[in-house]
């Protein structure tokens, strides 16, 4: 049975050209319209519920809310949102909550949604009570990537167990003086997974008897530039910690460029590992709990997908898997 993109490399055009040819809409002239249905049929294409557009009444489009697409893991399950619906012969309706308005003025509202999409992804956003009231009235699909999203089916990782594993790895290495970069992230006011990491990491270091000093917990705000000023602040006191936990590794990232400002050594003086896999980690030699918020936004895609075309819709998903990437910013204590 051919494909969409079968058919799309029979003809050298994109998938997204030969889905909208075949579900007839605008903005692809009829000859093509026409040229695409006859490879498909000379293929032996079976039209899935894209190409029934017309007469379901679907609109064969995912909603995708983000709080912003300048930061890495957004833009990382939006690639893999997008990769998947293609693959299916969906389109993506992109909503950009961007926290530097305020939030009356976001564009998100219940009949938009209606006449434009047949189905929700939200990635790492918290919604005011009037917009999850929004969210009830919708007799749709809605699936959250990301931070636990009480109010939603969620696939993320385990912020507890992902924390917990970092600190295996601390200790491992034999580090009992261990500081915090965390705090809060304002733009997706995920609070619910910053607090469940840093509660994660007090209880395991107390279980294993190390010092962790009150100066030592830092406020990275999960952004690089805050946890760089963080980290340049500890080393301006008498003493510092054998090793840094970083709930992300965008704030670990800014934390090595602080120990490095501050003349100190990479892991010789101080060990850094974070959380999530990020593209450039490798370029700092970053030691990381990795994540892939590319699958996990495919993951979404593939259910919201299989939901809209009538799949028992699944009510509970399991955790998605991270592992320990190991690299030069972790070592034994040195001093």
């Amino acid at each position: 049975m051919a494909t969409i993109g079968q058919i799309a490399a029979e003809l050298g055009i994109s998938k997204s050209t030969v889905s909208r040819a075949l579900r007839g809409l605008p903005g692809v002239s009829q000859d093509l319209i026409d040229e695409v249905k006859a490879v498909a049929e000379r293929m032996g294409y079976v039209p899935s519920a894209a190409a029934a557009g017309l007469t379901t009444g679907r609109n064969y489009a995912v909603g995708v809310v983000v709080p912003a697409l300048t930061r890495w893991f957004y833009s990382e399950v939006v690639s893999g949102v997008d990769r998947a619906l293609a693959a299916a012969g969906y389109d993506v309706v992109l909503y950009d909550m961007d926290r530097n308005h305020d939030v009356g003025t976001r564009a998100f509202a219940r009949s938009l949604l209606r006449k434009r999409v047949d189905a929700l992804i939200v990635v790492a956003t918290v919604f005011t009570e009037h917009e999850l009231a929004e969210f009830d009235a919708l007799e749709m699909p809605v699936i959250a990537v990301g931070p636990s999203a009480p109010q939603f089916r969620t696939i993320g990782v385990d912020d507890h167990a992902i924390m917990a594993a970092a600190m295996e790895h601390m200790l491992g290495l034999g580090h009992r003086q261990l500081g915090y970069v965390g705090g809060y992230d304002e733009e997706s006011l995920s609070l619910a997974s910053a607090a469940d990491r840093e509660h994660t990491f007090m209880k395991t270091a107390l279980a294993a008897g190390a010092l962790v000093q009150p100066e030592w917990m830092l406020a990275g705000g999960y952004k690089q530039g805050a946890a760089m000023r963080a980290t340049r602040e500890l080393f301006s006191r008498d003493s510092w910690p054998t090793g840094l936990v970083c709930a992300s590794d965008e704030m670990a990232m800014g934390a090595i460029c602080a120990i490095h400002a501050a003349g100190k050594r990479v892991p010789e003086d101080v060990s850094v590992i974070g959380i999530d896999g990020h593209e450039y980690g490798a370029d700092y030699e970053l030691t990381t709990m990795a994540q892939n918020p590319q699958a996990q936004g495919e993951w979404a895609a593939r259910q919201v997908v299989a939901e809209i075309e009538g799949a028992t819709p699944v009510q509970e998903f399991e955790p998605a898997p991270f592992t320990l990437i190991q690299r030069g910013s972790t070592a034994a204590p040195g001093r």
